[in-house]
């Protein structure tokens, strides 16, 4: 039986991009609404700028706060699934990585990838560029995120010696 080192779960939770999308929606609400106090009134704007809200809250709403995230990391392997409008989910052997490093951005920079140098790389999280860089034997890129780095460099540095974690 596998021994679990490391477990977390996660739901989206970036509130600066909530908060922006519904400053969006409220200002195509007004949008909409200031058609209907001017002279000539075109019923067309008005739908379109009702329409552009409704998805913009619906995005908010729905596809945003059902966003799931659960990594679990055993004596023997990484499983990590990813709930969205599609389910992925990826086991990963310890025997098989190549190479494994602890990567920590600044909440500014949680966001930014390496485009230029890793475009085959996929990226599985919902707190950004925080988490686990993973490279297979097979040549395989992954990104996995985690939003508490301590415990799970603790985890993998534990006296099992299972991965070595540098950052």
């Amino acid at each position: 039986m596998a021994k679990k080192l490391y477990q977390e779960k996660q739901q989206f939770h970036d509130w600066f991009v909530i908060a922006l999308l519904s400053l969006a929606t409220v200002g195509l609400l007004y949008g909409a609404a200031s058609v209907f106090w001017q002279p000539d009134v075109t019923v067309v704007y008005s739908i379109a700028c009702l329409v552009l809200a409704a998805g913009i809250g619906y995005t908010i709403w729905w596809l945003l706060t059902s966003l799931r995230y659960k990594l679990k990391i055993t004596d023997k392997k990484i499983k990590f699934q990813f709930k969205s409008i599609t389910e992925t989910s990826k086991k990963i052997a310890w025997d098989d990585i190549e190479s494994c490093t602890l990567v920590k951005t600044p909440n500014s920079a949680k966001w930014q990838r390496p485009k230029a140098t890793l475009t085959d790389e996929q990226f599985y999280s919902l707190d950004g560029r925080n988490g686990l860089m993973i490279e297979t034997k097979d040549g395989g890129l992954y990104f996995i995120g985690c939003q508490n780095m301590e415990e799970l460099q603790a985890a993998l540095n534990s006296e099992d010696k299972i991965w070595e974690i540098i950052s």
